[in-house]
């Protein structure tokens, strides 16, 4: 007996939901935080021979790291193309690594090399205050932002309802909320260390994936 298309044996077939592909979050460019050569540590694997450079990339502030082509030309804090094309200073990327990987010069080049970021991408980041929404019935996700709280947050609506914020500078005048960028830097580092942060403003949870 045939059941035709939407119709089985036990009655309607449940139909199925179709969720839209989720856009895979790849890292064009990235600070280099550290240069590890082979003599500076112990490894056994096919990479024991090369040395590694410690990656931040700029968008999702991933860690990664690589192996570069030339390491001779790669110094602290430059920034650097992650693509796959020929004229990059690139032989391979290994993959993603965790907060706990970093070395300790790493780890010190983290805080600038996010400081940087902030600095250079302000745009970014104050459309990102202006355009932020709640991530529940609840809960805002600038709740998340240490600092600003349930009054901070009426005002910040308020103001970006009525003009967007323009800059750093403008959301402080306006909101009186002092030292709004190094809030986002904070949470920012609380991402990076955190892997079990369930919100994620900024950052992209870990995967062995590369980037």
């Amino acid at each position: 007996m045939s059941y035709g298309r939407n119709y089985g044996r036990n009655g309607p077939r449940r139909e199925q939901r179709r969720y839209p592909a989720q856009k895979k979050k790849f890292e064009e460019k990235g600070i280099v935080l550290d240069i590890v050569t082979s003599e500076m540590r112990r490894r056994r694997d096919k990479y024991k021979n090369e040395t590694i450079i410690q990656i931040l990339g700029t968008t999702w502030f991933t860690l990664l790291e690589i192996i570069p082509e030339d390491a001779n030309m790669v110094n602290l804090l430059d920034a650097i193309e992650l693509s796959r094309d020929d004229d990059n200073n690139i032989k391979a990327i290994i993959g993603r690594i965790k907060f706990e990987d970093l070395t300790p010069i790493g780890e010190l080049q983290l805080v600038t090399s996010v400081d940087n970021i902030l600095d250079s991408h302000a745009v970014r980041f104050v459309k990102w205050i202006n355009k932020a929404g709640p991530i529940s019935l609840r809960q805002h996700s600038l709740h998340l932002i240490k600092g600003i709280g349930p009054k901070s947050l009426g005002i910040i609506l308020e103001e970006r309802k009525m003009t967007p914020f323009m800059s750093y500078e403008d959301f402080e005048e306006r909101t009186k909320i002092r030292g709004i960028k190094d809030l986002i830097k904070k949470r920012i580092l609380e991402e990076i260390e955190n892997e079990d942060d369930t919100h994620r403003l900024f950052t992209r949870h870990y995967s062995t994936r590369q980037p």
